[in-house]
């Protein structure tokens, strides 16, 4: 186990020892309700039989103190645990105060918690950032602390049908595409939504392989053809369609055409035509 130690002189009553602290580590799912956080938690123990009245700052390598902090391209707010008695002080980024008693030691504990509304590419991100802890004067008690950030961002992508162009989940949920009466050449248009933190990929499956055949005719009954283009690209439904697609990192994400045409309809058995489409998405 590793110390952080400062050998306090005459001019400094407080004598302090730290431990250095584990990796913050956040597993984070852009898309997921509520925030995600990792804690960070540093013991301090002061060895004299005066009390110590710390300031903790987070600091850049350089030891100049930080107006933000993010991982990943995500930036991270540091919320002090209050039950630890570690309390911001003002309206600063990253500056907190600890009291200590004489011969005490406090663990100090804070969630590094992710803002929302930002979208981290997939995978393992890592950054560095330090805590610098001086007395009320701004004089250093001890080295500064070093602190590991880490953040998993799992693959995820999402799909959604709308009515309406627009950023995900805006809009009417569409789940069925009604001609009414049919005729050839008839078309309806939907939106499909996209969003993820990597790239993803679609596959449409028609379930009678791009006809609409007879509710009440079986497999042998009278079909109506039928196509559908998606951002203006054909999709062969006579198999299993596969399609890459790469949205903007963003939790709006991306509106793609789905465009439904019917073909000739002449000569049919009259009655409802249905087929089952169904869309997934797997990210990369």
């Amino acid at each position: 186990m590793l110390f952080a130690t400062f050998s306090a002189g005459q001019s400094r009553a407080c004598e302090l020892v730290a431990e250095d602290p584990a990796a913050v580590q956040i597993d984070y799912n852009p898309f997921a309700i509520g925030q995600a956080s990792g804690p960070l938690d540093i013991l301090f123990v002061n060895q004299s039989d005066t009390a110590c009245d710390l300031r903790l700052r987070l600091v850049d390598d350089g030891g100049a103190p930080l107006t933000g902090a993010s991982v990943g391209g995500v930036n991270i707010l540091f919320v002090p645990r209050e039950s630890s008695g570690l309390l911001h002080r003002g309206a600063q980024y990253g500056l907190f105060e600890l009291a200590i008693e004489p011969d005490d030691r406090v663990r100090a504990e804070l969630d590094a918690t992710v803002m929302n509304n930002m979208v981290a590419e997939a995978g393992e991100h890592a950054t560095d950032l330090f805590l610098a802890v001086t007395d009320i004067d701004g004089q250093p008690l001890l080295p500064r602390i070093p602190i590991r950030m880490i953040l998993r961002s799992t693959p995820r992508a999402q799909i959604n049908i709308a009515g309406s162009a627009g950023a995900f989940g805006s809009g009417s949920t569409v789940d069925v595409i009604d001609f009414g009466e049919a005729a050839t050449g008839a078309t309806h248009r939907a939106f499909l939504q996209v969003r993820a933190n990597t790239e993803a990929t679609l596959t449409v499956r028609s379930e009678h392989h791009g006809v609409m055949r007879h509710m009440e005719g079986g497999e042998t009954g009278s079909t109506v053809p039928y196509e559908v283009e998606l951002d203006g690209i054909p999709v062969d439904l006579a198999e299993a369609w596969i399609h890459r697609v790469d949205p903007p990192r963003t939790l709006d994400g991306i509106s793609l055409p789905l465009d439904f045409t019917l073909g000739a309809v002449a000569g049919q058995m009259s009655g409802k035509y249905e087929d089952l489409i169904t869309i997934d998405v797997t990210p990369r």
